[in-house]
């Protein structure tokens, strides 16, 4: 991490710990960023947002939790930034930044992590830097092994990078374990398509293109084009080449057998859990929705990338519609959360996004879509086997931590897909609740136990807290009478 004070207490204890002064509202919510000197980066223009919108709140317990989660990500995970000569470029940051109480670095959290301050970049040189070298560094990964999920920290990480200048159209997948700079080695499609989607955003937003011509950056973006239409191809087929190998996985590493359909196919789920049938919908559904993004992203540089992105999209689209939809009894046409083209269905969802609840989130449908509506109901019930609802937490969960342990980042998702405002304050309701006196936002939260060590899982989980403050923003602006005093 940057030179912090040598007094600095690591976040993970901090953030488990009451630090006062307490929040005026009947939580009584400790104030959990750390002392200026703690931080691993600051911003003004954040800080001016967390102050501004907090002190509009009516409810002083929600502010005091937005002001200790939206900037979490700043204030305790920028672990390493650089500025290093390379590419024909003055300068080319890059930024390493962790999920929080794991010091590596996973390409869908990092990605989701900076997101909730993309609005913001063109106020703050630094942020906007720091978002670039967080899309150089992901870039880098790939280009390194497009099959592992997350990376280990670099001693030095301005001259690691010039160490592994990745050398174009030249890629290499390797065997589990075999690189040193990987953390964890799992086939999840979610975290090329994050990297994608935050390239998408920043270009968007920023109007900067620079990157778009950059070596690094085609070079992780041709890798990703030639390692899902790999992995679209059937189990049964000579032509193809072995998938990745997998210690999770039986049938060598290939996982459930699967039939040509479009769909990508995904070894592993954002919870980094094990997938029962390959073709996992709610990643194929970003993926493709990002590979049209790319498309558009490309289409005056490249123009054959361009083609070929836009081609997997649509395949991809056409592939839900065929095989991933289908009729549940009480609830009509839904969408299924992985198939595998024979026929086979399995029908829940998961905490983490992305997720069929998450599927407007990521522009794959509209909100007001009546398969994801009726999707959408059966997460929200008992029909769904992953949601749980107990005295001091409600929401979906799912089998990475194990039954009645709701997730949070599922009452975030909800709210930030609804349209009715009893629901979204209910929604706030339980996430205000489910903080367990600590005022952050946690992995999950047992429903039924409200003390000792069984009470939460993660102290520290940066994406979440993060994924909290963007819905705060989002009401803030479309729906404000919820939370702001006239």
């Amino acid at each position: 991490m940057p030179a912090l004070n040598e007094t600095c207490i690591e976040y993970e204890n901090y953030a488990a710990a009451f630090h006062p002064p307490a929040s005026l509202g009947p939580l009584q919510l400790p104030f959990q960023r750390p002392i200026q000197a703690c931080r691993t980066f600051t911003s003004a223009v954040i800080n001016q947002v967390v102050d501004t919108v907090s002190s509009k709140m009516k409810n002083l317990d929600l502010a005091r939790l937005f002001t200790n989660a939206f900037p979490n990500t700043l204030d305790t995970t920028i672990s390493q930034t650089a500025c290093i000569t390379a590419h024909s470029l003055k300068c080319l940051p890059l930024s390493f930044i962790i999920t929080g109480d794991i010091d590596a670095m996973w390409l869908r959290d990092s990605a989701n992590q900076v997101m909730p301050y993309m609005d913001y970049l063109n106020q703050d040189i630094s942020l906007k830097r720091l978002v670039l070298g967080t899309i150089y560094m992901q870039a880098h990964f790939i280009s390194i092994d497009p099959y592992a999920n997350a990376f280990r920290p670099p001693s030095d990480i301005a001259q690691w990078a010039l160490q592994h200048q990745p050398p174009m159209n030249e890629h290499m997948f390797h065997s589990p374990g075999s690189l040193p700079q990987v953390f964890e080695y799992k086939w999840e499609i979610d975290s090329l398509a994050s990297f994608i989607s935050l390239s998408y955003q920043y270009w968007q937003t920023t109007s900067d293109s620079s990157f778009i011509e950059s070596p690094l950056w085609l070079n992780a973006v041709e890798t990703i084009l030639d390692t899902v239409e790999k992995e679209q191809q059937p189990t049964f087929d000579p032509k193809n080449g072995k998938p990745p190998h997998s210690q999770h996985q039986f049938l060598n590493g290939r996982g459930q057998p699967i039939k040509y359909t479009g769909m990508v196919r995904s070894l592993f789920r954002p919870s980094d859990d094990a997938c029962v049938f390959t073709f996992y919908v709610p990643g194929n559904a970003m993926l493709s929705v990002e590979l049209a993004h790319l498309s558009q992203m490309i289409s005056s540089t490249n123009g054959v990338m361009a083609a070929k992105a836009k081609k997997i999209s649509d395949a991809i689209r056409t592939g839900i519609y065929q095989y991933a939809v289908v009729d549940v009894p009480n609830y009509g046409k839904v969408f299924a959360f992985e198939v595998d083209g024979y026929g086979s269905q399995l029908i829940m969802d998961d905490a983490n996004v992305p997720s069929l609840m998450s599927l407007p989130i990521h522009g794959f449908v509209s909100q007001d879509d009546p398969i994801y509506q009726n999707t959408r109901k059966l997460v929200l019930s008992r029909d769904n086997p992953y949601y749980f609802e107990g005295p001091f937490m409600a929401g979906v969960g799912g089998p990475h931590i194990g039954l009645n342990y709701a997730w949070p980042m599922s009452q975030i998702v909800r709210l930030m897909t609804s349209d009715s405002d009893e629901e979204i304050q209910g929604a706030l309701e339980w996430i205000l609740n489910s903080t367990s006196g600590t005022g952050l936002i946690h992995e999950s939260v047992n429903i039924y136990v409200d003390e000792g060590n069984s009470r939460y899982t993660r102290s520290w989980f940066a994406w979440a807290n993060g994924l909290f403050g963007q819905a705060i923003l989002k009401l803030a602006k479309e729906r404000p009478h919820l939370i702001f005093s006239n």
